[in-house]
């Protein structure tokens, strides 16, 4: 035993704790060793709890979304859909506002998110949708399905161009400039039909949503 603690343990610290101190601590100054320093353990102890950097900067990108979401209010009505499409959108809007401020860990880092503020957020629209009618699995279906959406728009929005055109829309244009004419009518077909100035990842995130909510109301029906 040393100084009361079971040998080789080290000092506890809470989660809240870490946040707390990684918090006060200026972006281009955060360290295993300022968070150490400021919460008066050592670095060994730190690393004990949170790994390695990256599993810091996770937690503060986790913390982040907490705070992003916490906020939100969902439609209280009885409009599943105005519902379903607000959680959608708060949960995209989280996504891009802790994806573009902290891109070290990436989205990959926040898919499956499980933070008190999204679980509400899920809760508040599993509720709606049982409420309409749905069964327990369409329910959770139709609710993956937002989710999914809400990320992949969220990570369309990062990979977006200057003018509001995804890059992969760019990058397949000038792929086809460097083929003969007649190659891919289809593909060209459809890339000429597309509004230059269109901001892709808006409308398509609103065309799945659509579908998405097409697809419980056909379910709603059939019932």
């Amino acid at each position: 035993m040393m100084n009361g603690r079971t040998r080789g343990r080290p000092p506890r610290i809470s989660r809240d704790q870490i946040v707390a101190a990684a918090r006060a601590i200026s972006a281009g100054d955060l360290t295993m060793q300022a968070v150490a320093d400021t919460l008066g353990v050592s670095r060994k102890a730190l690393h004990y709890y949170v790994g390695d950097r990256p599993g810091l900067l996770i937690l503060m990108v986790l913390d982040q979304f907490e705070r992003e979401l916490a906020p939100v209010e969902l439609p209280t009505d009885d409009d599943w859909r105005a519902t379903l499409r607000a959680y959608a959108v708060a949960f995209r809007d989280g996504l891009i506002r802790v994806g573009i401020q902290d891109q070290a860990t990436g989205f990959t880092q926040v898919g499956g998110l499980s933070t008190a503020a999204a679980l509400a957020l899920a809760d508040r629209v599993l509720d709606a949708l049982l409420s309409a009618g749905l069964d327990p699995d369409s329910a959770r279906r139709g609710l993956t399905a937002a989710s999914n959406i809400a990320q992949s728009a969220a990570q369309t929005v990062v990979a977006q161009t200057g003018s509001g055109a995804h890059r992969h829309r760019a990058e397949t244009t000038e792929a086809l400039l460097q083929e003969p004419e007649g190659n891919y009518p289809a593909l060209r077909r459809v890339l000429e039909s597309a509004d230059a100035t269109e901001h892709d990842a808006q409308t398509q995130f609103e065309f799945e949503l659509d579908v998405v909510i097409a697809g419980l109301d056909r379910l709603l029906t059939a019932e």
